[in-house]
C-alpha cells in the first residue's frame, strides 16, 4: 500500500537568532524581509542554488544561500520555496519530499566569504516556526563551522505542529562527532552557519 504524504513547513522571522546569555534582547541574523526568492522544482534530478542579498552589514553576511531539492515523485507534484515577506514556506508535493539547505557566509557570486562572527556570551541559535504540516517527521540541523576548524552539528526530529513555536538549538547541545564541546574559543570566530530542513 503506498503511503501518503505531503508537507508543508513555515519558519516566520528564521529568526535565526542567537540568545544572548545574560540579556533578554535577541540580535536576528535573518528574518527574510530582503532576498525574496521563489522557485518550483518537479524534477529530483535537478536542484536549485541561489543567493539572495542580506541587508547591508548583516552579521549573516552578505548572501542568504539556498540550495533545494524535491525527491522522486510519482504523481508529477511540484515542490515550491517562497521566501520573503519576512517567512520561508517550503511545500512539497503530494507523494514526495522536499529538501532544503540555508547557508551563510558567501557573497552574491556564491563565494565563501567567513563571517567573523564572535558568539561568545550567546547561549544558541532560535528558529520560529509558523508551524510544520507533515505526514512525517521533518528533521532540522543546523551546522556551525568555527575559525579554529571542523564542524559542529544539532539535530532535532519535529513532529507535525500546526501551532506557531520556537525551536532553540543551545550551543551546549553542538557535537563533533568525537564527543568534545564547544569551546569560547570556537565561538569567538564563526566562519559559516548552514540550516538543513527536510526528511
Amino acid at each position: 500500500m503506498k503511503q501518503l504524504s505531503k508537507y508543508t513547513f513555515c519558519i516566520a522571522l528564521i529568526a535565526l537568532v542567537w540568545i544572548p546569555v545574560q540579556a533578554s534582547a535577541q540580535l536576528t541574523l535573518d528574518n527574510f524581509t530582503s532576498g525574496a526568492y521563489v522557485k518550483r522544482i518537479i524534477n529530483p534530478n535537478v536542484h536549485d542554488r541561489h543567493y539572495a542579498a542580506l541587508p547591508p552589514n548583516s552579521p549573516s553576511g552578505q548572501a542568504r544561500q539556498t540550495y533545494f531539492g524535491a525527491a522522486p515523485n510519482p504523481d508529477g507534484q511540484w515542490s515550491t520555496l517562497d521566501v520573503g515577506d519576512g517567512r520561508l514556506v517550503v511545500d512539497s508535493g503530494f507523494g514526495c519530499a522536499a529538501n532544503l539547505q540555508l547557508g551563510y557566509g558567501y557573497t552574491l557570486a556564491g563565494a565563501e566569504a567567513p563571517l567573523g562572527l564572535n558568539l561568545d556570551g550567546y547561549s544558541g541559535f532560535q528558529l520560529n516556526f509558523q508551524g510544520v504540516a507533515t505526514s512525517e517527521e521533518l528533521i532540522v540541523v543546523i551546522t556551525i563551522w568555527p575559525q579554529t576548524g571542523g564542524y559542529w552539528n544539532y539535530e532535532i526530529v519535529l513532529p507535525p505542529n500546526p501551532n506557531a513555536f520556537p525551536l532553540s538549538f543551545a550551543f551546549s547541545g553542538f557535537g563533533n562527532g568525537e564527543g568534545g564541546s564547544l569551546t569560547q574559543a570556537d565561538l569567538s570566530n564563526i566562519d559559516f552557519i548552514a540550516v538543513q530542513i527536510g526528511r
